[in-house]
């Protein structure tokens, strides 16, 4: 439809107003739609990012506190680094024996826990060839160890998680990592045992155990 001058003229204003309104209404929609879109994104990506950095294999590095245990043992634990062994133990040292391997590993799906999750603990084993095994709590030593699906049943196997940082490990959401030299191994050697203290109480140590708070990162 065409409209004459003077109806356009009178009209001007009101379709300048209506404009300005349609406009405004418009932007703000806009705007609106374009943070939920980028705060969406943003979500989609992290988790995304965050379900990739936990498939990826990592070593393990130890680091303890000025004030945990003595000088000498915070020397021999301190920035070691975590090793599996053919006998199934973990174990931490600066200096390992020839028959450990550096841990390599990482969060895994467990069947113990809902679908999709990366709850599990999984590590290359020191085994010809080497096969991925299981990382998991001994439910009576307090000892972590590594096996199969068989070896684990009856053990804590999880849910093992990374702190807010993404840098450090725990497990049942929180860090009771214990570095233990227990009576039979040689102090000198600087190996020490991966333990985990689940009931906050010294892992029920054997006698002349010497134990050392730690918390264990990705590296």
């Amino acid at each position: 439809m065409v409209l004459g001058i003077v109806m356009m003229t009178t009209m001007i204003p009101t379709i300048v107003g209506l404009n300005e309104a349609t406009n405004g209404a418009r932007d703000e929609q806009r705007r609106k739609n374009n943070n939920e879109d980028k705060g969406g994104g943003n979500d989609r990506q992290n988790n995304q990012r965050k379900g990739n950095s936990r498939k990826q294999r990592f070593h393990l590095q130890v680091t303890c506190s000025d004030d945990s245990g003595s000088q000498e043992m915070r020397q021999q634990v301190h920035n070691a680094k975590v090793y599996v062994k053919t006998d199934g133990k973990i174990y931490i040292s600066k200096h390992p024996s020839a028959d450990m391997d550096l841990f390599n590993g990482g969060f895994y799906t467990h069947p113990s826990f809902p679908p999709d999750n990366t709850a599990g603990f999984v590590t290359i084993s020191p085994e010809k060839p080497p096969i991925l095994r299981w990382v998991f709590l001994d439910a009576d030593t307090h000892q972590m160890r590594w096996g199969s699906r068989p070896d684990s049943q009856g053990h804590i196997c999880g849910p093992f998680d990374w702190t807010n940082d993404e840098e450090r490990i725990t497990l049942e959401g929180w860090e009771g990592w214990l570095a233990v030299q227990l009576p039979e191994d040689e102090r000198e050697s600087g190996i020490w045992r991966l333990y985990f203290d689940r009931d906050d109480n010294g892992a029920q140590l054997p006698a002349g155990s010497r134990g050392l708070e730690i918390c264990m990162r990705r590296e």
